[in-house]
């Protein structure tokens, strides 16, 4: 025994499917279908079928053929006249399919369909090598910038063992808010987040910030941007548009910095040198860890792995929108 209401639930669905699939067929073929009705009907009267005879009454009048409706002897328009009413009704509906899918499209893009494409990158130098105990920068670059871009976060993991950070330093940033700058040494992870108001950096590529290594023991030692790090776009849904995360390998050498070469790093490093706080404009401000924007996006980019129906139906919505509102835009601007 079937459950109840489950046949009509299952009707609902299918007229709903085929409704969507009409109004979308109609946006492309639609104004297709008017030039091509009346012609049709020149060559096959007797086989071409009256819209509204159809959905009338046996007996009814027809406005279009101007006869009362017999479907008995068939329901073909009367006229010629009466073809071209007929091919003006689909022209309606076609005109309304049209605009079904153009509102559907808008929809869908408040929504974040399409999400904003993966562009950007970290660039960092691929190798480097440095004396022990030198203090060396490694500047974080951003580079395929598509969107404007108004949040980012840094996160960087080395071996503690080989290197430490001696201090992150934001001057020459494009970012002017700095919501958390840490250091954490003692398990090998820095972070930097920050960036601006609207309507954001849309720079070809800009500097972040520099992180200031030190190397503590001779090796090679590998840094790595963290899955944890993103790039917001400034799109009113704050996609992450990182694309991938670099890393990069330092070769520190035994050979140990002189007493005075030390104590010239060490005066680099003040903050007044380093332009921390110079600038009316720059703000920092430092956060706990739960309350920096996006320190869950581990979880979240194990469930964009996942597979989620309720992601990919409104993605196919939105590619078949698009092509048929670009298949008219290129028709209407030729």
């Amino acid at each position: 025994m079937g459950l109840p209401g489950l046949g009509l639930i299952l009707k609902t669905i299918s007229f709903l499917l085929a409704s969507w699939l009409v109004v979308h067929l109609l946006a492309v073929f639609g104004v297709f279908l008017v030039i091509a009705y009346p012609i049709w009907w020149l060559f096959f009267p007797k086989k071409t079928i009256c819209f509204y005879c159809r959905i009338k009454n046996e007996g009814e009048f027809c406005p279009f053929c101007r006869r009362r409706i017999d479907k008995a002897n068939g329901i073909f328009p009367e006229t010629l006249r009466s073809a071209v009413f007929n091919g003006g009704l689909i022209l309606i509906f076609s005109l309304f399919s049209i605009g079904f899918v153009f509102t559907e499209s808008r929809v869908l893009n408040l929504l974040g369909f399409p999400p904003t494409p993966k562009t950007v990158s970290f660039v960092i130098p691929t190798t480097g090598q440095y004396r022990l105990g030198q203090v060396f920068p490694m500047k974080i670059e951003i580079t395929g910038i598509k969107k404007p871009i108004n949040i980012i976060q840094a996160d960087i993991s080395f071996d503690p063992k080989i290197l430490e950070v001696r201090e992150i330093s934001t001057n020459d940033s494009f970012a002017n808010i700095f919501v958390q700058k840490e250091i954490n040494n003692q398990v090998g992870f820095a972070r930097l987040a920050g960036g601006l108001p609207n309507p954001g950096f849309s720079g070809e590529r800009g500097i972040f910030g520099t992180v200031y290594f030190k190397g503590k023991s001779p090796g090679v030692v590998k840094v790595d941007f963290s899955s944890s790090s993103k790039v917001l776009a400034n799109d009113g849904r704050g996609s992450n548009t990182l694309k991938d995360l670099a890393s990069v390998s330092y070769l520190i050498l035994p050979e140990e910095i002189s007493e005075t070469e030390k104590e010239e790093q060490e005066t680099i490093l003040q903050p007044g040198v380093l332009g921390e706080f110079s600038g009316e404009e720059t703000q920092m401000e430092f956060y706990e860890e739960e309350k920096i924007l996006g320190a869950q996006i581990d979880q979240e980019i194990e469930k964009e792995k996942k597979f989620n129906l309720g992601k990919i139906l409104p993605e196919l919505l939105e590619r078949a929108d698009r092509a048929i509102l670009f298949f008219w835009g290129k028709i209407f601007s030729k």
